[in-house]
Formats: C-alpha cells, structure tokens, sequence
C-alpha cells in the first residue's frame, strides 16, 4: 500500500477555485476564536466571572449553609455557568465585527478578483496549494504585482493557512520556505525582501515565520477588544541566503 504524501503545486482555477477562496475567508476569520478564548481567560474576565456569580448566587440565597449535603455546593455550577453567558457573548460581539471587517478587505483584494490572471501577471508571483492526499489542505500566495508599477524589491506573503490537525507537524513551515525560495531564486536578483504580517491570534503561522528567519518590524495595526498587535514582519535575500549557506 502506498503511503499518501503531502505536496506543492501550483493552484488550479478549474479544480481549486471554491475551495480555495473558502480557505482564504477562513484564515481571515480564524484569529476570532483564539480571540475569544483569550479574552475570556483573561484576568478581568475571570474576576468579573467569579463577581457576577457571587452577586447572583447571594441575590437567590443559593450560598450552601452548615449540614447542606454535596448537592448543595454542586448546583452551584448552574449560576457560575449562568454568569460566564454575558462575558462569552460581550467578548464574541467586541471581538467578531473587528475580523468580520479584516474578512471583507481580504475578500475584496485586488488579488481576489481573478486569482489565476493576478498570480500570474509576474513570473516571481504565485498561488500554491498543499495538498495531502488528494485533499487540499493549506495555502500560500507571493505577490510581487507592485514590480510592475513602482519598480519595487519587494514581494508580499499571503494568505497562509495550513488545516488545524496538520499544524503540529509544522507543515506550515514548509509552506512558507517553498514561497519564500520562488521569491529569492537567483534568476530574480532584483527581489530584496519578502514581508508579510502576523498576530499572536494565529501562532501557528507566527511561529513558522520565526523559524524561516521573518523579523519583526513594526506594529501595522491592532485587532480584537484587547488590541492584539499585528507585526509587519520581513525576511531580506542577504538573511535567506545566509541561513541557507548555514543550514
């Protein structure tokens, strides 16, 4: 029997198109999430939890009293889980409208238009699938379309996504190096940096971009009720090839 492996390949519109579109609205939603459970596991979150529930459990005289059996202290769980209801939902309603708004400017990119044509308007530019199995299971873009206006160095990372039961194989670092080695191949000299962006709400794809040697370089912007930091992030040639020549 032959083992299924994973691969690259170039995205095809005809056998690709939905899927892949889905994939990208999805990795511009799934920071929410991460998102929620983080505000909702932060400090204030839980002493606002644990006040509410006290509050209420006090207003309805539920406190167990002296020679109450075991029962008494268990349906205490009803009013701490009553309480955590509005601190989910307040988190979710504060949190979503801000990746509801990144969704919207993912989806209405240039790039989204006609994926096929712009991935293909420069020879360095690109749209490759990871696919296990015969399942498409990741996906990473390289835009360099600003070459051609403003005669850049610059090519951008997007769109990185690898499906959640993958991730721990870091996959996603691959992903990214397949990427990043179309952009600095020698044949493209006048390519200088890849930049891309990152938040703490996707570590997976932040941890990645660590190990392939993205640096930090700025704050872009800010995301979610607790204002996680979006980092503009860049890899130069010179440090690729470093790191490649001590690899």
């Amino acid at each position: 029997m032959v083992e299924p492996v994973a691969k690259i390949r170039p995205y095809s519109p005809s056998h690709d198109e939905k899927q892949v579109r889905f994939v990208i609205a999805k990795a511009a939603m799934e920071g929410l999430a991460s998102a929620n459970m983080k505000t909702i596991s932060h400090p204030m979150s839980i002493s606002l939890w644990v006040l509410l529930a006290s509050l209420l459990i006090q207003f309805m005289g539920w406190w167990p009293k002296q020679g109450d059996s075991i029962l008494a202290y268990i349906s205490l769980m009803l009013p701490f889980g009553s309480a955590a209801v509005p601190i989910i939902l307040f988190s979710d309603w504060n949190n979503r409208w801000y990746f509801d708004d990144l969704s919207r400017r993912v989806l209405r990119g240039s790039d989204m238009v006609q994926l096929e044509e712009y991935y293909s308007n420069h020879p360095i530019s690109g749209l490759w699938i990871l696919e296990f199995a015969g399942q498409l299971i990741g996906v990473v873009a390289l835009d360099a379309s600003s070459f051609d206006k403003t005669s850049s160095d610059v090519a951008v990372l997007r769109h990185i996504y690898v499906d959640e039961p993958y991730r721990t194989t870091n996959i996603q670092k691959d992903l990214i190096e397949y990427a990043v080695q179309k952009a600095f191949t020698p044949e493209h000299s006048n390519v200088k940096r890849v930049i891309t962006s990152s938040s703490p709400l996707r570590e997976y794809v932040e941890k990645a971009l660590d190990e392939v040697g993205f640096r930090y370089d700025g704050v872009s912007d800010t995301l979610g009720l607790l204002k996680w930091k979006v980092s503009n992030r860049v890899l130069t040639r010179d440090e690729w090839e470093r790191r490649q020549s001590s690899s």
